[in-house]
């Protein structure tokens, strides 16, 4: 049975936004399996067409001038004006199952299940949400989890991307949690590891940059590399957030020509990309935000053949060493991300190895067939049920 589904995100959705992958990657599951997908976006920056169809599927977009990373107070009418908006048009329109993407349409999409009598499924991105407000909000962070968790047990299915969020909803009391792996398409991925020799960048990192996101700890170690190893080269690919810019220029300019940054680039210029870079450089803080992640970027750095250099965040750490797919390093420890980096460097070998290693784990353990099939299976499951 065909169904019509709408998946609802407070985002521009364009194909260089982070979130992107995952959200398009699910329509695309669906449009194979042979229903039919809308996207209902914001346009967050009122420069889009409010209607246009992206790689096979439905996009219309709902005009409210919102920014981003403005902080929560700035948001509430933008999101307000949104919600009424969304409401309308949801609610002229016939569909089976809405798909709210994110906490911040979640209440809405609550909303609309009660008045339509539809299926609703919270696809939730993040672990913990709203994590990387300042300090002095926090207790608004600590409210908003107990948000999280009271509109998500309204929904009838939560779709999670690791184990942490796995317990988190059940031990809340949601009635079905399923995990759906952050994998690339096939469309997203090299297909074999190459010659790691001839690749420009000895490292890189690919995604958007903005305030605590690594950067600095990886800049700091990579200086001094180079005092070392002067002919290495850092490959940084992605959009710069407004607020962060200044700091991102402040960082990078220090190292003069051996680092190259490519500006925003679009979903279905990642494979290119990896396929310049001899290590993915996956170093985070261990913050409320980013300790549970299992970020994207490591399961698009092994599907392409990158091994990775990053932190213990998310469980991954235990994966890296017993597959041996990359070196696990300490964001804190200077010294150590500094040796790693000149193994790597110094042993083509192992480097070599490593990559051979990720781009076995990637087709063994993070198949996107095998996700495809249990996202549409889940899904009808839940039309049916």
């Amino acid at each position: 049975m065909t169904m019509r589904i709408v998946k609802l995100i407070f985002q521009t959705y364009l194909p260089f936004q982070g979130r992107f992958p995952r959200v398009s990657g699910q329509a695309k599951m669906l449009r194979e399996g042979g229903h039919q997908v809308t996207i209902l976006a914001c346009d967050r920056d009122g420069t889009n067409p409010a209607d246009e169809v992206i790689d096979g599927i439905q996009v219309e977009r709902i005009r409210v001038p919102a920014g981003e990373m403005r902080g929560p107070f700035r948001q509430v009418i933008p999101i307000l004006v949104f919600y009424a908006r969304a409401f309308r048009w949801l609610w002229r329109r016939s569909f089976d199952m809405l798909h709210c993407h994110n906490l911040d349409v979640l209440p809405l999409g609550c909303l609309v299940r009660k008045a339509k009598r539809i299926r609703l499924l919270f696809d939730a991105h993040e672990p913990n949400y709203y994590a990387l407000w300042p300090k002095r909000l926090r207790f608004m962070v600590r409210l908003l989890e107990r948000v999280d968790l009271f509109f998500a047990r309204r929904a009838d299915a939560v779709s999670v991307t690791n184990n942490y969020q796995v317990e988190k909803y059940r031990r809340a009391g949601v009635p079905r949690v399923e995990l759906i792996g952050n994998y690339p398409s096939p469309d997203l991925r090299v297909g074999t590891a190459g010659a790691q020799v001839s690749r420009p960048y000895a490292f890189g990192r690919l995604g958007t940059f903005y305030p605590e996101v690594g950067l600095e700890e990886t800049v700091v170690a990579f200086r001094r590399v180079i005092e070392r190893h002067p002919e290495a080269k850092l490959l940084l690919a992605g959009r710069v957030v407004d607020a962060y810019r200044a700091r991102f220029h402040e960082a990078i300019e220090p190292l003069g020509r051996s680092v190259v940054w490519t500006g925003p680039y679009q979903a279905s210029q990642m494979a290119e990309l990896y396929r310049q870079i001899r290590v993915s450089c996956l170093i985070y803080p261990k913050t409320d935000w980013f300790r549970n992640i299992t970020p994207r970027k490591f399961f698009d750095s092994v599907a392409n053949g990158v091994p990775v250099l990053m932190t213990d965040i998310g469980g991954l750490g235990q994966v890296i060493r017993e597959h041996r797919c990359g070196l696990v390093v300490d964001e804190e420890d200077v010294a150590g991300i500094c040796e790693a980096m000149e193994m790597l460097i110094k042993d083509e070998s192992l480097v070599n190895e490593l990559a051979a290693n990720a781009l076995a784990l990637a087709r063994c353990e993070y198949s996107w067939e095998a996700v495809s099939k249990k996202y549409i299976r889940f899904v009808e499951d839940l039309h049916a049920s």
